[in-house]
């Protein structure tokens, strides 16, 4: 719901080109008006400007490459079992001291993740 502009006064400002474009560039990609832009960031309220289409595509490229390295775990862990009594000992413990390592990063991306999610609702 838009404010009544009952309050608002004019205000004309001169921009360099390039200044100008960028505004320009950055309230089409967040898709709101350049006055509605401009009076963001001169707010004093502490205001979060996110992109929310590159935010939410860099996320989906995240979860499809961990998509790919989970699937890629299962296909290991299938191999192992099927060829288990020719793999040595030291290869079991190394594997379990690397997907160690790989359940604690992913813990830490599922929780940032999570915490992105909850800054953007």
């Amino acid at each position: 719901m838009e404010k009544k502009r009952e309050n608002l006064s004019w205000v004309s400002v001169r921009l360099k080109p390039e200044i100008y474009t960028r505004l320009k560039e950055e309230s089409q990609s967040l898709k709101m008006s350049l006055s509605q832009l401009i009076r963001m960031k001169l707010s004093s309220e502490e205001t979060k400007i996110i992109d929310l289409s590159g935010l939410l595509n860099s996320i989906e490229k995240l979860v499809s490459e961990q998509a790919r390295v989970n699937n890629n775990i299962n296909q290991l862990a299938k191999h192992a079992n099927t060829y288990r009594d020719k793999i040595s000992p030291s290869v079991f413990k190394d594997h379990t001291m690397l997907m160690s390592k790989h359940i604690e990063h992913r813990d830490f991306m599922n929780k940032l993740l999570k915490q992105i999610y909850q800054a953007i609702r």
